[in-house]
């Protein structure tokens, strides 16, 4: 009998830009989310040290075993993966080694492959690397053994200087450690977030060309609200603007990684665009329901109106806790310091009332007596 066949490694996606505030993490976390929707079975590795990917599943403080722990050796991904509310979708969580012991993973930046190995047993289909904003020893990890990278990128004046630097270090490691190493593309986030983006990006597209892709992340304040609920906005708001766009950029990610044409590449057709926004649809109307829900009421966060439409603004009227049953006649007043506070404010009003009159008077009457000898020019009176 032949022995059975070694499992395919996954196409692994490194997301990364080195400089911060590009909705990195957010990207990671969306695309991860959407191509599951999708139909792939996925990975999401959180490699930052803030462990925000992480926290954005919600969980919180982060764990003892993660990303840190399988680079090393020290544990097996299949292991410690976490499951997360999406079946299919599992998470590498950051771990507080990443910070404190950043350069045990020294070498593993110089091994071509490394956690591509570490995380060949998961039978993934697709891993999504959350990389730090830097070019770190996690960085580093994740590009040597990278299938693609894709840079989120936000229009701001500053925007092209860090694009350029972070195209030079990718350049850098195909040429000395990850000859493999392709681009997924550049992915426009947060546009219309700066007055001169529009500009910043029309420089982007002429100089990087089909490297850019269609799709442009909109602002949208959606975002904000699905991550203060630990959840992706692609899941919170699927149909709203960035919801969409994400899953839009998604399904650009998908044809881009078909036209490279790698047999390391090749993934099975994906879910149709409509398919994939219904899953979403249900995980937010059912999977994360729970969020804004009561113990003993059956109703989550997507309210139900007369008209059988869902209205995502409905909160029902116990979601800060049990509403206390109230008395429609007010109660009577009590006697007691507050009445006696209320007296004792009326006799100082009172007093300064009578305080004032008095200056008044003094001052009016002490002008008249001017006025009267400066008029009087007869002689002393005896």
């Amino acid at each position: 009998m032949p022995p059975p066949p070694t499992p395919r490694p996954p196409v692994m996606v490194a997301v990364f830009n080195q400089k911060g505030g590009v909705a990195k993490t957010t990207t990671s976390c969306n695309l991860a989310v959407c191509l599951r929707a999708f139909g792939y079975h996925v990975l999401l590795v959180d490699l930052d040290t803030q462990g925000n990917a992480t926290g954005s599943f919600g969980f919180t403080p982060l764990p003892a075993t993660g990303s840190f722990e399988v680079i090393t050796g020290r544990a097996k991904a299949a292991d410690i993966a976490l499951d997360t509310p999406y079946p299919g979708l599992w998470l590498l969580p950051a771990t507080t080694s990443l910070r404190d012991d950043t350069h045990m993973l020294a070498h593993a930046g110089r091994r071509r492959g490394l956690l591509e190995a570490r995380l060949a047993d998961t039978g993934v289909d697709v891993v999504i690397v959350d990389c730090p904003p830097a070019l770190a020893a996690a960085t580093a990890t994740a590009l040597a053994s990278a299938s693609v990278v894709l840079l989120p990128v936000r229009p701001d004046p500053f925007a092209h200087e860090g694009l350029v630097n972070t195209w030079y270090e990718i350049k850098r490691f195909r040429e000395t450690i990850n000859g493999r190493l392709g681009v997924a593309g550049i992915l426009m986030t947060m546009s219309g977030s700066e007055p001169a983006g529009d500009d910043v990006a029309r420089v982007i597209r002429a100089e990087f060309g089909d490297h850019v892709y269609a799709t442009e992340i909109a602002t949208d304040p959606k975002v904000a609200e699905a991550a203060g609920m630990a959840l992706p906005v692609a899941v919170l708001d699927p149909d709203g603007p960035a919801g969409r766009a994400y899953v839009d950029a998604t399904r650009e990610l998908l044809f881009r990684l078909a036209r490279h044409e790698r047999p390391d590449l090749l993934l099975p057709e994906p879910l149709a665009v409509e398919t994939a926004l219904n899953q979403l649809r249900e995980w937010r109307a059912t999977t994360h329901a729970a969020l804004l829900r009561v113990p003993g009421r059956g109703d989550g966060w997507a309210g139900t109106g007369a008209d059988g439409h869902e209205d995502a603004d409905t909160v029902p009227d116990d979601y800060f806790g049990p509403v206390p049953a109230t008395d429609p006649s007010p109660p009577p007043p009590r006697p007691g310091l507050g009445r006696m506070a209320a007296a004792l404010l009326a006799g100082l009003l009172a007093g300064m009332a009578i305080e004032a009159g008095t200056g008044i008077l003094s001052g009016i009457l002490g002008r008249s007596a001017g006025d009267a000898a400066v008029r009087y020019t007869g002689p002393n009176p005896p």
